[in-house]
């Protein structure tokens, strides 16, 4: 009977743990149909590599527009002539004169020329005639012609191709002049232009030229050049100094000082420089055939230039305001081949003859 009671139980329990597992599978099926699936967020698209922009190109540099041209620049119109008589009184018939006389003819509508050396013209019969004729101005070119302006002339007088203008007084209230040698400051950049080893070079003048060597002075100094200069009271003192001085030189200059200089001593001069091997720089062209290395002398068509220049400022009644010299501009450079090819030298072809001017 107990097996038969344990036999129920264990098919009981069968029956019971069968029944328990069906109800487990329902319950689970049924919890499946119950519950949603977790919505999950969507995965981010996948990072794609940077896009690299290409740099973007330069802009185009804008095109300059052309500059206008400058207009061209109009040639200064010529000054006009002057209207006013003048006279012109030479002192002879000196070519340098005639030049200076001819050259400024041209900047004058209404001139007359005396020649003091015609024998039927005295300086007072020419000057009184100027009186009468209602003359603006005189021009005097040479010393007996600046001579007799300075004492007969009853109007303003101009002076040119006078060297000694403080002898007699000449330069007054009334008068005025131009200068009768150009610029120094050319010259001695002609010169350095044949020998740039020019290092001393001397002078001698008679007395009343402080401002020219004043100017000869400078001149020499801002090109490295010592200047020796003397003051004679005669030709024969000159050569006394000269000879003195030519040891210390290597160049000299020869102003046109007749009351210091004489044609034999002017000889023996330029002898004792070739000697020495000393160049020689003179004012007139004619010098060179005595052995000068070359001259530098004054452009007639400037001095007139500076004439006319001090005449236009006299009628616009500027008198005053002129200063008692009016310098040159130009210079009249010669070279003298020979002797520079004895002293060692060479000149530029463009210093064998050629007019310079003044940068100024």
């Amino acid at each position: 009977m107990a097996e038969f009671f344990r036999t129920e139980l264990r098919g009981l329990l069968r029956t019971t743990a069968a029944r328990s597992s069906l109800f487990i599978v329902l319950a689970i099926l049924s919890g499946c149909s119950t519950f949603r699936p977790v919505e999950l967020p969507p995965a981010p698209p996948p990072e794609l590599p940077p896009v690299i922009e290409p740099a973007p190109e330069p802009p185009p540099e804008p095109v300059a527009e052309p500059a206008p041209e400058p207009e061209p620049e109009l040639p200064p119109s010529p000054p006009q002539n002057i209207k006013p008589r003048i006279a012109v009184v030479r002192s002879d018939g000196t070519p340098a004169y005639i030049e200076v006389s001819e050259a400024l003819g041209k900047h004058l509508d209404n001139h007359k020329v005396y020649d003091l050396s015609d024998r039927g013209l005295p300086a007072r019969d020419a000057f009184a005639d100027i009186a009468a004729s209602d003359a603006a101005a005189v021009v005097a070119i040479g010393l007996p012609a600046a001579r007799a302006a300075r004492r007969f002339a009853t109007v303003p007088v101009v002076l040119a191709q006078v060297f000694n203008l403080h002898e007699s007084d000449l330069v007054s209230d009334d008068v005025r002049a131009v200068a009768v040698l150009p610029p120094m400051s050319l010259q001695i950049e002609a010169w350095q232009s044949l020998d740039p080893t020019l290092r001393n070079v001397g002078a001698i003048l008679g007395p009343g030229h402080e401002d020219l060597i004043a100017e000869a002075e400078a001149a020499m100094l801002d090109r490295g050049i010592k200047f020796h200069h003397a003051i004679a009271e005669s030709d024969r003192e000159t050569l006394y100094l000269f000879n003195r001085l030519v040891r210390d030189i290597d160049g000299f200059i020869l102003f046109p000082d007749n009351r210091i200089l004489s044609r034999s001593v002017l000889t023996e001069m330029m002898s004792y420089a070739s000697r020495h091997r000393v160049q020689v720089a003179v004012f007139n062209a004619p010098l060179l055939e005595l052995g000068a290395a070359f001259s530098a002398g004054a452009v007639g068509s400037d001095i007139a230039a500076q004439i006319a220049a001090v005449l236009d400022r006299t009628i616009s009644g500027q008198w005053s305001e002129i200063p008692p010299l009016t310098p040159l501009t130009e210079i009249d450079f010669r070279a003298n081949a020979v002797i520079l090819q004895r002293l060692g030298l060479e000149a530029p072809v463009s210093a064998l003859t050629g007019t310079l001017a003044d940068a100024q």
